[in-house]
């Protein structure tokens, strides 16, 4: 079967068809970029997933990977499935040039599939904090502050230390960003707070960042009536 090329705007529209599939209700930014010798797509959002959720879904739809030990690019080519999602048909990757990215032989092609030839190389997203315009630090900050007060660690700056005791030299503006990276926010959910993980949640948690302080979410319309 010959393998289809899609542009890198055709791709694009695979991309933001597939997050809205999975995160109904999350705006979505998706947008392409064709530049000499490579192109990407660009995906940004405000709070609502994570970014490791995120690149679940579009890192599908990238065909290159590159290896930074070597500085190597290597290419995939893939499976388009029926619903519209991807996987990797096969690649040389780059570990017989001394890199550390796995070869894939040629996979068996799932029932209704199709090669095809995505035209991004990369596809990258980003996490906003705030609407354009606004400042993303706002709430950053806003959050160490309520871990210093939830710590009874008197909060002076971006880098306050101490959060964890004596002997976390780390600034409270590191440990309030990987919270935030970490907390995954549905539709319509808001910052309200933080508290101490129960003992349930600490066993079950996966995440070294939630195992002691998670961020407490509501809806929009229950903060407005408060």
């Amino acid at each position: 079967m010959e393998t289809e090329y899609l542009s890198c705007a055709e791709t694009a529209k695979l991309v933001r068809s597939a997050l809205k599939k999975k995160f109904p209700g999350v705006k979505f930014s998706v947008r392409s970029d064709v530049y000499s010798m490579g192109a990407s797509i660009d995906i940004d959002w405000v709070l609502g997933p994570t970014t490791k959720e995120i690149d679940a879904i579009g890192k599908q739809y990238a065909s290159a990977s590159f290896d930074g030990m070597i500085d190597m690019e290597v290419h995939w080519q893939h499976w388009l499935l029926p619903d519209g999602s991807a996987v990797i048909r096969k690649g040389p990757g780059s570990t017989g040039s001394m890199g550390y990215i796995s070869p894939v032989e040629e996979t068996p092609m799932p029932e209704g599939a199709k090669p095809v030839s995505f035209g991004a190389h990369y596809v990258q997203s980003q996490r906003r904090y705030a609407e354009k315009g606004q400042d993303e630090m706002v709430l950053r900050r806003q959050v160490a502050k309520d871990m210093c007060a939830l710590q009874h660690v008197e909060y002076l700056n971006d880098w306050t230390t101490h959060l964890y005791g004596d002997g976390d030299n780390e600034a409270v503006d590191q440990h309030a960003w990987r919270l935030l990276t970490a907390t995954s926010f549905k539709p319509g959910e808001v910052y309200a707070g933080v508290r101490y993980a129960t003992e349930e949640e600490r066993q079950a948690s996966q995440d070294y960042y939630q195992v002691m302080i998670i961020i407490k979410k509501a809806a929009v319309n229950e903060i407005q009536e408060k």
